[in-house]
């Protein structure tokens, strides 16, 4: 009986021991589960608090849109060449993405039919820690069956830009003749491919720069066609409408005309300008000063700014002036010169004879 009781007592001491290492066990455990939870939480306060540290940043990029089919048997119409896109978040994914041109843009068009479809634009290469957006987000584009033809490139300005007096001699643009391509119906009715140039209004020199082409129908409106190049170089040539050789006539000024007499060096200049103003004179008028002109001397003259004329073979002349009378005045003063010598001479020779 003894031994039997002194068991008992053996349990029930170790049910309890076992008891307080599970109580144990279970608190710490939940003293763990708690640490745990205040650490995520203090760690997700903490990366919230440094995400909100770096700057954010938007920007919006110019993307070339590809159109993906098959271009050998088939042309697409109507899709712009470039998207917008906008993107958003850290200034340094931001700028990676600016200077990287990672970012694509396409539109899949394999296996659509021929006929007017509405697709919608991808991207690819945008970080996925950035927001993005295109716009536009879909594109209405009619793929049809290629036809091309080859035609000559004419070059258009508007004339009454140009100034006065000036005149387009020529134009040349690079390459001159294109290809276009399109649906069988388009192509055929296209009757021109322009290059226009838009010039400044009272252009006097040569332009040149790259111009985009445009195909026009016999009535002059636009055709949606493809270009082999869509962009041209083209050279507007400018220059005086017309010259012409004319002679100098001296108009006096401070003085009178008929007491002098001038010629000009050179004799003749040649003029440049309109052609309506030129064949209607054959000399120009020129005002020589010749107030600080006492016998004969040199004046440098500006010639004179006419309505239609741009310019001049030589803007400067040399007018030789000398006055009508300056020889007759000095003829005159040797006479008297002369004169009274022979005067006093004779004095000279009566006084001889009286003293004799």
């Amino acid at each position: 009986m003894a031994k039997r009781g002194t068991c008992t007592v053996k349990k029930i001491g170790q049910s309890k021991i076992v008891n307080l290492v599970i109580s144990l066990l279970i608190a710490l455990l939940l003293f763990a589960y708690v640490i745990s939870t205040k650490s995520g939480v203090a760690n997700s306060r903490g990366a919230d608090n440094f995400s909100t540290l770096i700057p954010e940043k938007k920007a919006t990029l110019k993307i070339p849109l590809n159109l993906q089919f098959d271009s050998d048997r088939y042309v697409a119409i109507g899709a712009p060449t470039t998207v917008q896109v906008s993107i958003e978040g850290a200034g340094a994914l931001i700028s990676a993405a600016q200077s990287r041109n990672d970012i694509q843009a396409s539109a899949d068009l394999r296996g659509l039919a021929p006929g007017k479809h509405t697709v919608t634009i991808a991207l690819r290469g945008v970080n996925s820690s950035l927001t993005s957006t295109v716009d536009p987000q879909k594109i209405t584009v009619t793929i049809a069956k290629r036809t091309t033809t080859t035609l000559p490139v004419n070059v258009t300005y508007d004339k009454n830009a140009i100034a006065k007096g000036y005149t387009v001699s020529d134009t040349s643009v690079d390459p001159k003749r294109v290809t276009i391509s399109g649906p069988k119906t388009n192509v055929e009715s296209v009757a021109t491919v322009i290059a226009r140039v838009p010039l400044q209004n009272g252009v006097k020199d040569t332009v040149t720069q790259s111009t985009r082409l445009v195909a026009l129908d016999k009535n002059g409106n636009e055709v949606e066609v493809g270009f082999s190049q869509r962009v041209v170089n083209v050279t507007v040539n400018i220059a005086p409408e017309d010259s012409k050789k004319l002679q100098l006539n001296a108009t006096i000024k401070n003085g009178d005309a008929s007491q002098y007499q001038v010629t000009f060096d050179p004799k003749n200049v040649t003029a440049f300008g309109s052609s309506d103003i030129l064949n209607a004179m054959n000399s120009i008028s020129v005002p020589v000063d010749v107030a600080n002109i006492q016998n004969q001397g040199t004046v440098k003259i500006n010639l004179p700014s006419i309505d239609g004329i741009v310019r001049y073979d030589s803007s400067t002349v040399t007018a030789n002036v000398t006055h009508n009378g300056s020889n007759t005045n000095n003829g005159g003063s040797s006479a008297k010169e002369s004169t009274s010598s022979s005067s006093s001479s004779n004095s000279s020779s009566s006084a001889n004879s009286s003293s004799k």
